[in-house]
């Protein structure tokens, strides 16, 4: 009796230790911070030590898979630049055998990057490889001799290989041919390799007739992860409506039915599926595939949450206790064909590849379940979004959240924790129309926020405007990053009369148009800046006007200002000009500019009154000055870039546009303009700004001009929420 009380007492015991370890891993923070554990520790062995394997090779390729997941959930841009920095190396191609789905595993990561990236030099040579790949018949048979793998998917992990590395390719290019060569080919394999009784796969077809030592068909554990990590990651790529989405989805829910049915006791699956008592100890690999793709499938709704997320809890639980405290992964089975034993310090990059695979779904899967109210927002672009003004609409934010204006709140990122700075947008009227989210988004990240019902803390006030009527009517304002100033009536009866948009420099944070305008002291640099660009009766930094004939007729200086808002994270507000003559056409004009916290450009939206049958030719313009500055017009992203003469002492600015609609381009003596139509009370959008080298944060030319080009790619791709 006493030892069946010491023995339930055991088993009580290790049920209570194994809950708690779950609750404490299977938290998404708690994910995350192993994920990135991991990855740093794989990060820091590369640079150490140096790559065991080429950079192209299949064993690598299996890990930028990893990492291009990690990427997404870590919101770190480090991770992205690794694999930018690894295909850079590589020239964007391939491995040497180029019918070999080894060699050509690194496609993946090609065309993932490609989507966020949009440079077609990143999948160009796998493109033209793929090509050739789909001219081929593919009707040799698959028997493991003649050294097959070189020209067809004879093996089981080809499955990870080939079909997803084509898959991607086909959502990056928009090109469904690449989706129905890997469709072609992954049931040519399945029909020679898949046992349908055991509803696993052979490793090659020199394993259909051999044996376990307990007389069981011999089913290596990572070959079916290979399969099962490849099977999802191609249905992730495969439209609801393609005619095979159906057979895929069968074989992928018989398949899960059997790897959770053969599970070990201790969460993982061992190296050989059906002995696991030949191998005694756990193996991280095809433990980590598995856990992916069944987090995957409950993601999709292909899979029962009660049946299956205790399989991945325990899976997640065996993965997490096989980490070294550096980070390292063990329990990994080295490269093979077969079931081998493994051990606490085996490691490979593929396991570190599957680890983060798994745990990227994991999150998604536990966010989804945590009972919480929550979005997500996504950078589905290149650029490093290091602090950006998010706009979403209220409403839509009031009704998910049940939150109001008059009701304080929190908005927070549901993994960490930390509090995330906002805005309520009211456009000059009495309820907003937007919440403005200042956040931080990696390339390819995305962050999960929630709402909770407590005090904000203060937001720190990046952007300021305001009329000056001490100063010729003045209305100014500016941000963390730059300063602008347009003129008023007051000034017209001056003999210093200016029009365009003038720009102050600065090399602060700080908000300074009170103190200048105070001191008067804002031509000399006493450490903070200065007003070194001279705008006269011109267009200055993006000012517009008509254009017609070879004429830019100006208008005269503002007549009426509004504040629609004024920070802290944008400040926006209205100008009004009365009615002038524009080569005979009586023309008046309004026009809203905006300012976002950590923007070198405004956002104006102009819009032009007259009565005329046809559209008016408007100019935006930027002041060219005497001297060897550099243009940079790109006509295709109706982009104006220049970097000024320098200045000496001064240093040297940069001016820039931007518009929304195709334009033409006019450079004159002292004017580079963008030139399109306008069409009478409709708005047109426009972005225009500056920057300054001594600021510190672009310092150059190239600086400026990848500024310019990266924002229109944030403009034509904006952020992505999901409700």
């Amino acid at each position: 009796m006493k030892k069946m009380r010491l023995l339930f007492l055991s088993v009580w015991i290790c049920s209570n230790l194994f809950v708690a370890s779950a609750q404490n891993t299977l938290r998404p923070d708690s994910v995350l911070k192993q994920m990135t554990r991991v990855a740093d520790w794989q990060l820091w062995s590369w640079e150490k030590e140096g790559m065991r394997w080429p950079k192209y090779d299949w064993t690598n390729a299996a890990c930028y898979a990893g990492f291009m997941a990690l990427n997404k959930v870590a919101n770190d841009s480090k991770y992205s630049k690794a694999m930018y920095n690894i295909g850079n190396a590589l020239n964007w191609n391939t491995g040497p055998r180029k019918g070999m789905a080894d060699d050509y595993c690194v496609g993946q990561m090609y065309s993932q990057m490609y989507s966020l990236f949009k440079d077609p030099i990143i999948i160009s040579q796998w493109r033209m490889q793929a090509d050739s790949l789909a001219t081929l018949s593919h009707e040799e048979g698959l028997e493991w001799k003649d050294n097959i793998a070189l020209r067809e998917w004879g093996w089981c992990d080809a499955l990870f290989m080939g079909p997803p590395a084509l898959a991607y390719l086909s959502s990056a290019t928009g090109d469904r041919k690449y989706l129905d060569l890997a469709n072609k080919l992954w049931w040519k394999t399945t029909d020679y390799l898949y046992d349908k009784e055991e509803h696993l796969y052979y490793r090659d077809s020199r394993f259909f007739t051999r044996r376990e030592a307990n007389g069981k068909k011999m089913f290596w554990s990572r070959g079916n992860g290979w399969v099962m990590g490849g099977l999802v990651r191609v249905l992730e790529n495969m439209p609801s409506d393609y005619s095979d989405r159906g057979k895929f989805i069968q074989l992928y829910r018989d398949m899960a039915e059997k790897i959770a049915s053969v599970q070990h006791q201790d969460g993982s699956w061992h190296a050989a599926l059906l002995d696991s008592v030949s191998y005694p100890p756990k193996e991280t690999s095809g433990t980590g595939f598995y856990c992916y793709a069944l987090a995957w499938g409950i993601n999709h709704g292909i899979l029962s949450y009660e049946k299956y997320f205790p399989v991945v809890a325990k899976a997640w639980t065996a993965l997490s206790s096989s980490i070294h405290p550096n980070g390292k992964l063990g329990f990994v089975q080295q490269i093979g064909e077969k079931p081998e034993s493994v051990d606490f310090n085996s490691t490979e990059v593929y396991g570190v590849g599957s680890f983060l695979l798994a745990g990227s779904e994991l999150i998604d899967l536990l966010m989804k379940h945590s009972g919480k109210n929550y979005i997500s927002i996504e950078n589905n672009t290149g650029v490093n979004l290091e602090e950006e003004v998010v706009e979403i609409p209220f409403q839509k934010f009031s009704e998910k959240f049940k939150v109001n204006k008059d009701k304080k709140f929190k908005v927070e990122n549901a993994i960490t924790g930390s509090e995330i700075p906002y805005q309520l947008e009211y456009k000059g009227e009495k309820t907003p129309g937007n919440i403005l989210l200042l956040v931080g988004l990696a390339p390819g990240a995305k962050n999960y926020l929630q709402v909770s019902e407590t005090s904000p803390s203060a937001v720190e006030t990046k952007t300021y405007g305001r009329y000056v009527p001490e100063r010729y009517d003045d209305f100014a304002w500016e941000n963390d990053r730059i300063a602008f100033r347009v003129y008023g009536t007051a000034l017209e009866k001056t003999n210093e009369n200016a029009y365009g948009i003038d720009v102050w420099s600065k090399r602060t944070p700080a908000l300074l148009i009170d103190k200048w305008y105070k001191s008067g002291d804002y031509h000399v640099d006493h450490g903070e800046g200065l007003d070194l660009y001279h705008v006269g009766f011109t267009l200055g930094a993006g000012n517009s006007a008509p254009f017609v004939n070879d004429s830019i007729y100006y208008s005269k200086n503002y007549r009426r200002y509004q504040v629609l808002d004024n920070g802290p994270l944008r400040t926006s507000f209205k100008l009004e000009y009365d009615s002038w003559n524009a080569n005979g056409i009586a023309v008046s004009n309004s026009k809203i500019i905006s300012l976002d916290a950590g923007s070198q450009l405004n956002k104006i939206e102009v819009t032009y009154n007259f009565k005329s049958d046809k559209p008016l030719p408007i100019a935006i313009g930027i002041v060219k000055r005497a001297g060897n500055g550099n243009i940079w017009i790109d006509e295709k992203n109706s982009i104006v870039g220049y970097w000024e003469p320098a200045t000496g002492k001064d240093g040297t600015m940069g001016i820039g546009t931007i518009v929304e609609l195709p334009a033409t381009f006019r450079t004159t003596s002292n004017h580079l303009l963008t030139i399109l139509n306008s069409t009478p009370s409709k708005a047109i959008t426009y972005y225009s700004g500056a920057a300054w080298d001594k600021a510190g944060i672009i310092k150059n030319q190239q600086d400026w001009f990848n500024y310019l080009r990266d924002f229109k790619i944030k403009i034509d791709n904006p952020i992505s929420i999901t409700w």
